[in-house]
């Protein structure tokens, strides 16, 4: 883990992997931080973002689906955070998700409710991945993420 960054422009360029990769994985990266990085402007060129392992919680999650920056991103890895129910619904009402193509929340609090939001999504429809593992999404929460007429791209689905 890495102490938070002094700047944030350094930090996320360090962080850069190939054209349009921000690996930010194992970063000890919190809420604030998510704050710091999504007013960088490199954040509108990223098509792979890669947030795993980190303290970002539903607060963070708003932040990031407040940018209107993120209309080239195809990948958001958000494993292994602390993202409940609100963050999921935050994810599902994201309009700048229409072009995404995975979305990786395994061992999060998603719970029920939440992957009910995410299958009545009107902005994920464009989904090939989404991993649910480990989100305590129950019996109604995997029946509406595998009923979703919103999922019809689905070709890896990973849930409890």
């Amino acid at each position: 883990m890495e102490n938070p960054p002094d700047d944030w422009e350094a930090f996320a360029r360090k962080h850069m992997e190939g054209a349009g990769t921000l690996n930010l994985e194992e970063k000890d990266i919190d809420d604030e931080g998510i704050k710091n990085l999504f007013q960088l402007d490199l954040i509108a060129g990223i098509t792979r973002l890669e947030l795993g392992n980190n303290k970002i919680t539903d607060e963070g999650v708003k932040v990031i689906c407040s940018s209107p920056n993120l209309n080239q991103l195809r990948t958001l890895n958000l494993k292994s955070n602390d993202i409940t129910e609100a963050g999921a619904q935050t994810l599902a009402s994201c309009k700048s998700f229409e072009k995404l193509d995975q979305l990786i929340l395994k061992f999060n609090r998603v719970g029920e409710e939440g992957a009910k939001a995410l299958a009545q999504s009107e902005y994920l429809g464009q989904l090939s991945t989404l991993d649910l593992f480990r989100n305590r999404i129950g019996d109604e929460g995997a029946r509406a993420i595998k009923t979703s007429k919103n999922f019809s791209r689905l070709n890896r689905l990973r849930l409890d």
